[in-house]
């Protein structure tokens, strides 16, 4: 069979012509994948990098890095359109394996045009959060901790609709498919009840910002931490062992929090200890204020100073106190002070108060005849 008897049995069947031009099509999108990927590369190095805004830059980096992806995409649903222009008749094998094929090219085109969509997006809500940080319109935490609920729920609607597009091609009724779940969706949302209440308590954190992203918070048992990301199940958040724990939204909102980022970031330190009776506190005052006052992260309003707070059987019971401007200096601040004022005091001569024990030794034969007179003395009795 030579080349003109092959193009004429191409060119007498409807059917084979079209799967010839779609195959054509199939392999020419890879090169045509690889020029598009570079005429976007261009663009975005030679001309968007000479302008104010590095935007353009930006979204052109998430079409080039899905450019081939895109070129094939376009030119494989041209392709299906094709095959399917065909009024000819079928076998039910073709028709079976245009079926098959039609869902596989929809369904690609679908996942690389919703990936092009969330990408675009997080690169603009990125975009907003860095501008608004630049010009200090709003909060940079407030933004950091709204940004990251956005995109994640940007990112679902964009995957419902895609989905409800996809079943509408495929001659499912969306409405239909609902009213049928709609028995069903009571017992899934009786299994996915705490999943349902951790996304509302994430909305309630976003909107309500109890936290944000950069503060340090107290959890009720004790654990001081550093919240990383608030996320619409859950908020990781960074211990001082560097451990990462994920708290469940729902279990911060139900719970008492201390917020040591709000109003302010300032903090109070307190160093307490005790003094013997009979310490000269006015000279303890003295040197404890002044070391206060030298401190590198001590500030000055309000003015530091040395509280006594009680009196208690060791002695008098003093604390220092003051301010650092930021919460993250206050653990560094309290031991150094500690350090300092030991240091100091020890110079001066001056003890702290400590707990003391008396121990009576006794001899033996004393502790014998001591003995025997305490049994003697019950037997009587």
């Amino acid at each position: 069979m030579n080349q003109e008897t092959i193009i004429k049995l191409i060119e007498s069947n409807p059917l084979l012509y079209r799967f010839v031009i779609a195959t054509v099509l199939i392999l020419v999108s890879f090169p045509l994948g690889w020029l598009f990927k570079k005429v976007v590369h261009t663009f975005r190095t030679k001309i968007f990098s000479r302008t104010n805004t590095d935007l353009d830059e930006r979204l052109s980096e998430v079409l080039e890095k899905r450019a081939k992806s895109i070129v094939f995409a376009i030119l494989a649903l041209y392709a299906l359109w094709e095959v399917q222009m065909v009024n000819a008749e079928k076998s039910v094998a073709v028709e079976r394996f245009i079926k098959i094929v039609d869902a596989f090219i929809y369904i690609y085109a679908a996942v690389v045009a919703i990936s092009v969509v969330i990408g675009l997006i997080r690169v603009l809500i990125d975009y907003v959060l860095e501008e608004s940080a630049k010009s200090q319109r709003q909060d940079t935490k407030q933004l950091m901790t709204i940004a990251p609920l956005a995109r994640n729920l940007i990112s679902v609607l964009v995957i419902l609709i895609a989905a409800a597009i996809v079943m509408e091609h495929f001659d499912i009724n969306v409405g239909s498919l609902l009213v049928s779940l709609g028995v069903g969706s009571l017992a899934v949302a009786l299994a996915a009840q705490d999943t349902i209440a951790n996304i509302i308590a994430g909305v309630i954190i976003a909107i309500d910002q109890p936290f944000r992203v950069g503060d340090r918070i107290q959890l009720p048992n004790g654990t001081l931490a550093d919240v990383q990301v608030i996320g619409l199940r859950s908020t990781r958040i960074l211990d001082f062992d560097n451990n990462y724990l994920v708290v469940p939204n729902s279990e911060l909102v139900k719970s008492t929090l201390v917020n040591f980022a709000y109003p302010t970031h300032k903090v109070r330190v307190l160093v307490p200890f005790t003094l013997p009776f009979g310490t000269d506190t006015e000279k303890v005052r003295e040197i404890a204020v002044q070391l206060m006052k030298s401190h590198r992260f001590v500030v000055n309003d309000p003015p530091p100073a040395l509280q006594a707070m009680r009196i208690t059987e060791l002695g008098i019971e003093m604390r220092l106190a003051c301010f650092v401007e930021d919460f993250v200096q206050r653990f560094d601040t309290e031991i150094e002070l500690r350090e300092q004022l030991h240091r100091a005091l020890t110079e001066q001569g001056i003890q702290l108060a400590v707990p003391r024990r008396m121990v009576t030794v006794e001899k033996a034969s004393e502790l014998s005849v001591r003995n025997a007179t305490e049994t003697n003395g019950t037997q009587k009795n």
